[in-house]
């Protein structure tokens, strides 16, 4: 019997010592398993990122509805930090509005045409006028700020004389004691282009804005009106070749009267203005 138990306890500790070993040996299994899954893990966020970048990656941008500023302009703007190689990253800017836009622009909207493929679509703050300053020709907006420089001279847009403009940069803005000045000069600027008018010449005398065309100086006042500029075509036809100014200011559609004013060459010196 006691040979028996011994026997026992000898089978007994053989089997614990196998399950030790066994054991000991499917601890660095489980080990290897876990190193094993964290590298399939960080490969395939490797992959993930190399795929995000190169999918979204920028190679193209288009713009559309600009006319005086250019496109690559524009692409710059858009690509004004060095994150802004990925569209998803330009999309993501300009929605929180963090993205830069050009101070000649009213509006720009970004969509994805593709993931690597950007449409840029801009509206851009209208010309009321130019001055000149040296060779280059200085357009500027409602409010008197530099738009646009160019060698060029653009069709359409007047001429602007009589503003104390300083020195003259890209995105400033002109002097003027009376900034409303610039919003009258927009309102001439659409009639006098409406009505055919574009070789006259508008002039600043202080508060109020005229016109030159030809020989013929229109005095419009302060404030400026489309029934104003209606009138001028048909006079100008009617008082044909003659010198002389033409006084709108106290003009409306409803009220006020036009007067003519003969240059002296034409009514001779000392005589009263004539009354149209």
């Amino acid at each position: 019997m006691e040979r028996y138990q011994e026997r026992e306890k000898v089978r007994r500790e053989k089997r614990e010592g196998r399950s030790d070993r066994e054991n000991h040996r499917k601890r660095p299994k489980k080990k290897s398993h876990k190193v094993y899954a964290f590298f399939v893990l960080l490969l395939g966020c490797v992959i993930i990122g190399v795929t995000f970048f190169l999918l979204f990656y920028v190679q193209k941008i288009t713009v559309s509805g600009n006319e005086y500023t250019t496109d690559q302009e524009i692409i710059e703007s858009v690509r004004s930090d060095r994150y802004s190689v990925n569209s998803l990253y330009i999309l993501g800017k300009y929605a929180l509005e963090k993205g830069e836009v050009l101070p000649c622009l009213e509006q720009m909207k970004i969509r994805m045409k593709a993931p690597w493929s950007l449409k840029v679509t801009v509206k851009e703050k209208p010309i009321v006028g130019y001055i000149r300053n040296g060779e280059n020709y200085d357009y500027f907006d409602k409010e008197g700020m530099i738009v646009f420089e160019s060698l060029t001279l653009l069709e359409g847009i007047p001429y602007v004389e009589g503003i104390d403009v300083g020195e003259i940069k890209l995105y400033q803005y002109l002097k003027s004691d009376d900034t409303r000045i610039f919003e009258q000069i927009l309102e001439t600027s659409k009639e006098v282009a409406k009505y055919g008018l574009t070789s006259a010449k508008i002039i600043c005398e202080g508060d109020e804005i005229c016109l030159d065309i030809g020989s013929i100086r229109v005095c419009l006042g302060k404030n400026v009106s489309a029934e104003q500029i209606a009138q001028i075509p048909p006079i100008l036809e009617k008082l044909g070749d003659r010198a002389g100014n033409l006084h709108l200011e106290n003009y409306s559609e409803t009220a006020g009267t036009i007067t003519f004013e003969a240059a002296e060459t034409e009514t001779g010196e000392g005589q009263p203005p004539a009354v149209q």
